[in-house]
């Protein structure tokens, strides 16, 4: 493998150093090259709709706007290299270089993804059917049928890797689990706004099985954000098992559980996205955690109920809880229009 391009970035970065008067744009040219070096899948940091743009801007061409928001450490160092009267810093002839290497590993990497999985059982394009009522016995609840089947990997999906790890470097979330022994529970999904939109009982502790699971099953399009505490081995995990579903689909750690992550980048951090994504600035990122919170007024009376009614009695929270939550947002829906001034 040919690691001139990387040395010669690394070069451009020691150049840089020696200088006083670009301290912001050195910090910028940093933070790319650590994420860059990460031991993080190299489509963490490019994803699917970033290859083409990243292609272009190494071949000569100005960086593309929509580059930006798909690749955060990247865009900050275009907010920050040009200038009006320099045009543009040093080392931005490397960094052409090292964006098209990066481009090119990110498509040798999603395609050997896309045509290197074997499926014991193909998922349904047809919804699988259901019983009426289904979720009292399955307790799966997504409000909807399951869109297709959850399919064996194999080679992937054996009894001791079906939920650790893929790459070792990050197991923060995961290790806390394996280390307290915990049994299984509940996993819901919330959208920011506090509403569940599904839940399913859990045998073993929370893995990212459960979350790909919920997402693969019960929708019909890849959400285009997810937000989880440990997003940096989720996206692996969904990208290595069904990658044109989720390719264009952004794994994201929540801004309160990021400092906890210290074997893995910030490219899968929520704080790099809000500096060039306005749309995600106001999302709440601790919807999940704050609806979990309001979970645990149940945890002791459930856990003297059978099964059956332990499902009934969580459907009949959740769905209190989706209420409330909607007549909330109605009644501040209601105040914001009586503020706005009436056409005479």
């Amino acid at each position: 493998m040919d690691y001139s391009t990387y040395t010669a970035c690394l070069s451009a970065y020691h150049r840089l150093e020696q200088s006083d008067d670009k301290k912001l744009y050195t910090r910028r040219y940093r933070q790319f090259l650590l994420q860059v070096f990460s031991a993080d899948s190299v489509l963490q940091l490019v994803p699917n709709a970033a290859i083409q743009l990243l292609q272009k801007y190494s071949e000569g061409c100005p960086p593309d706007p929509r580059l930006q928001p798909l690749i955060p450490a990247l865009g900050m160092i275009f907010l920050n290299a040009y200038h009006p009267i320099n045009n543009q810093y040093s080392g931005m002839a490397e960094l052409r270089l090292l964006s098209g290497t990066l481009a090119q590993r990110a498509n040798v990497v999603f395609h050997h993804l896309v045509h290197d999985r074997e499926t014991v059982i193909e998922p349904l394009q047809s919804s699988p059917p259901t019983l009426p009522r289904y979720w009292e016995t399955t307790g799966c609840y997504y409000g909807r049928p399951a869109v297709r089947y959850r399919p064996y990997y194999e080679g992937r999906d054996s009894d001791k890797s079906v939920d650790t790890a893929e790459s070792e470097v990050c197991r923060k979330f995961y290790s806390t689990y394996t280390k307290q022994s915990l049994t299984g529970g509940l996993m819901a999904l919330w959208c920011p706004h506090l509403i569940c939109l599904g839940f399913h009982k859990m045998p073993h502790a929370e893995g990212r099985n459960d979350i790909f699971s919920a997402l693969f099953k019960y929708f019909e399009k890849a959400p285009e954000t997810v937000i989880y505490d440990f997003a940096c081995q989720l996206a692996p995990y969904c990208m290595s098992r069904e990658p044109l579903f989720f390719k264009d689909t952004c794994f994201a750690v929540d801004e309160m559980h990021a400092k906890g992550h210290v074997g893995c980048s910030q490219a899968s951090f929520m704080s790099n996205y809000m500096q060039v994504r306005p749309e995600v600035i106001n999302i709440n990122t601790s919807a999940a955690e704050c609806s979990n919170s309001g979970l645990s007024r149940i945890k002791k009376s459930i856990s003297y109920m059978d099964q059956k009614h332990a499902i009934l009695y969580t459907y009949v929270y959740l769905c209190v809880w989706n209420r409330r939550q909607e007549r909330k947002h109605q009644s501040r829906l209601e105040k914001e229009l009586l503020r706005i001034p009436q056409d005479m």
